[in-house]
């Protein structure tokens, strides 16, 4: 039995984690795959830049790229929300900048579930009625049992009955 999984039921915490890393709030790149967004030309002379207030950041290479991506960035914005229930990017705004091989971390915080950890809540249990010795009687009632496990459930319940419910 792994620890994931016990007796077929899923421990909060991690489909909790496993909803966050897929939502897109919580990627490292909401937006998506960059290359796939504006085709691989494009991304070799662009990348995001930031993400906030949902207002992308798209670095250009030159002001020849940024030209061109100002005149597509509709086009951009309109392909980013598609699909989508509510929209991640309201506007882009193009500079020239120095643009990266990798995609940029547009989400830092997306950092913060490689954190979370599932928390065991400890199980409140009852703690257990200390055991107490038979009485001749108790012994005598369980000799005369047929059942041999009858016999044992029967001592092991006698055992754990509290003192002060019985006739002892």
């Amino acid at each position: 039995m792994n620890r994931s999984n016990r007796g077929g039921r899923i421990r909060v915490g991690q489909l909790l984690k496993g909803f966050l890393e897929k939502h897109p709030a919580f990627v490292a790149n909401p937006i998506g795959d960059w290359k796939d967004l504006v085709g691989e030309q494009v991304a070799r002379y662009s990348c995001p830049g930031s993400l906030k207030n949902k207002v992308l950041v798209v670095i250009a290479h030159d002001s020849v790229w940024r030209h061109h991506l100002e005149q597509c960035k509709e086009i951009l914005v309109e392909k980013i929300n598609a699909g989508r229930h509510e929209p991640i990017v309201d506007k882009a705004i193009i500079r020239v900048g120095e643009v990266h091989g990798a995609d940029a971390v547009l989400n830092p915080a997306h950092k913060n579930l490689e954190k979370l950890k599932a928390k065991r809540l400890a199980l409140r249990r009852k703690p257990k009625a200390p055991v107490v010795k038979l009485s001749p009687e108790e012994q005598l009632l369980l000799k005369n049992l047929p059942d041999p496990e009858l016999r044992k459930l029967g001592e092991k319940l006698l055992k754990r009955i509290p003192a002060s419910e019985t006739e002892r």
